[in-house]
């Protein structure tokens, strides 16, 4: 178990550094945002109350969209027939979903862009 995590974080990395962050409208934090962009006007609102609610309806909705496809993909996984497809298909999934939560060359520019405006 932890050789699989050490392989997933090493692809991960690897990729990252070798190819940075895909276009935007392929990387799964932008269709996050999307998502989060389309039902944050359905938040607002002149009532602050009503608008926290809101709030916590934009939120609520995201994390359940995010869950319930993680869950479909561990099921569709955990299917599987047999133990070393199922490490393999893991592993590619794993590196994958980490790849999207990283972004040492993205952070590196923008870290940069920060630098030399001070």
């Amino acid at each position: 178990m932890i050789i699989e995590s050490i392989v997933i974080i090493a692809f991960a990395l690897g990729l990252d550094f070798v190819f940075g962050d895909p276009k935007s409208r392929y990387h799964p934090t932008a269709w996050i945002g999307t998502l989060i962009a389309k039902l944050t006007p359905l938040a607002k609102n002149k009532n602050e109350y009503v608008e926290k609610l809101g709030g916590i309806f934009v939120v609520s909705i995201t994390v359940g969209v995010v869950v319930t496809l993680l869950l479909i993909l561990d099921t569709g996984i955990s299917l599987l027939t047999t133990d070393w497809l199922t490490l393999v298909v893991s592993i590619i999934i794993g590196v994958i979903l980490l790849k999207s939560t990283i972004a040492i060359r993205g952070m590196e520019r923008y870290a940069l862009a920060v630098v030399d405006s001070l």
